[in-house]
């Protein structure tokens, strides 16, 4: 099981079918090309300097700014905030967390600006691997061009507000794949967008993650109403998401699943105060935590973790997860879709996904339909995980429109629709 990023472009999970379109198959000879010339410099893990450091939130409100600076890499059409802003633990204590906003330069409209909340998918779960250190990716884009829909979110006149979510820039161990503690970075990024001077925001906010940050969004929707009773959630897309925690896994069997696995074994041993053994083996827990320390934001970082994951591969799991408490207890806590989703939703599923397989997302829609959630499900037809996002980014903008708008949502329950990729 792989939930990464931008690294996967140039290195596929093994036994992905030969469904890419043509334009999928020309980007990741480019990439590969570019990791070739370039000697995979982007290896480094970048060290969060002195912005990230010694910052304390204790007694905060959630969502107030602690620490505010212009980002470097800003849109032509937007201006970019870099902040630190507090938000809620895995135990409830108050936490700093980075992040960007983006602002539009456009005039706010009558009621203020809306607000779209953006939940990456996985970078790593170590402080050097938040997105906003990420001045250029390995592809040569800013963090801007990693957030897909970025543009037309601006160009309708939106904010957009980018954590890293806790654990990552700010020192603190992450809650990888921890659902709770992940929607609360989520939506505190829309208090600090709506704190921000000259921001003119409203209450009305929609999340739109992929993979990792799909699971967190629809934390996001299923928490918003207890946690920020101040704000609109108008609704939550979410592209990809991992849904079954449990099976998804179980069996890490290639080595950037084993390093992703990693993540989870070392944050929740860690924040749930539990042993990693069983299910991990003894002989395994140094490697484990060693894994956790890698990045995943660029091919260099990306195969240097996949090192750290083949480590893994003869000592990794003494045994099953599902059946040694209490990890699946834990596993169910954090798999969303057993409580209602608190906004309509706009699933996206890409069929030739081998990372999040669609036999998962189609039960989660089940559930969700059955739990009387509004729910949009569109297929995109050979498209794969790591393009999920990207392929999605036009309906997102355009759903999101329509829901900004007071449209009443479409619903595909208790089916769903198939769209060509």
């Amino acid at each position: 099981m792989s939930l990464g990023r931008a690294p996967q472009y140039a290195v596929e999970e093994p036994g992905t079918p030969p469904l890419r379109r043509a334009s999928e198959i020309t980007l990741l000879k480019h990439l590969a090309f570019a990791a070739a010339i370039l000697g995979l410099t982007a290896c480094a893990i970048p060290k969060p300097g002195s912005f990230y450091r010694n910052i304390s939130a204790k007694g905060a409100r959630p969502g107030a700014i602690l620490r505010e600076r212009p980002y470097a890499a800003s849109p032509s059409d937007a201006t970019a905030i870099q902040v630190i802003y507090a938000s809620t633990g895995v135990s409830g204590h108050r936490v700093p967390v980075s992040g960007v906003i983006y602002i539009p330069h456009t005039k706010a409209p009558k009621g203020g600006r809306d607000i779209i909340a953006w939940a990456h998918p996985t970078t790593g779960a170590a402080a050097g691997c938040a997105p906003s250190l990420d001045a250029h990716n390995f592809a040569g884009l800013s963090l801007a061009g990693s957030i897909p829909g970025l543009q037309k979110f601006l160009h309708a006149g939106d904010i957009v507000a980018a954590t890293d979510y806790q654990g990552l820039g700010v020192a603190g161990t992450h809650p990888y794949l921890i659902g709770k503690a992940e929607a609360a970075d989520i939506i505190d990024s829309v208090r600090a967008a709506r704190a921000l001077p000259g921001a003119d925001a409203s209450r009305n906010y929609g999340v739109w993650g992929h993979s990792q940050g799909a699971q967190a969004a629809l934390f996001a929707g299923q928490t918003a109403a207890a946690y920020a009773p101040d704000l609109h959630l108008v609704g939550v897309a979410a592209a990809a998401p991992p849904t079954a925690l449990g099976p998804e896994l179980q069996h890490p069997n290639s080595n950037s699943g084993r390093v992703l696995t990693a993540y989870v074994y070392a944050t929740w041993s860690k924040l749930y105060h539990v042993s990693m053994t069983p299910p991990v083996a003894p002989q395994a827990v140094p490697l484990v935590e060693k894994a956790a320390t890698k990045c995943i934001n660029s091919v260099g970082q990306y195969l240097i973790a996949a090192r750290a994951g083949a480590a893994l591969k003869p000592v990794f799991l003494a045994r099953n997860p599902l059946t040694t408490p209490p990890w699946p207890a834990l596993f169910h806590e954090n798999s969303p879709g057993y409580a209602p989703a608190g906004a309509p939703l706009l699933i996206t599923q890409g069929t030739a996904d081998t990372t999040v397989l669609p036999k998962y997302t189609n039960a989660f829609v089940r559930r969700a339909c059955q739990l009387g959630d509004t729910v949009d499900y569109i297929k995109l037809k050979g498209v794969t995980h790591i393009f999920t996002g990207y392929r999605s980014a036009k309906l997102v903008a355009a759903w999101f429109a329509l829901r900004f708008a007071g449209t009443p949502p479409p619903t595909t329950c208790p089916g769903w629709i198939e769209v060509k990729g």
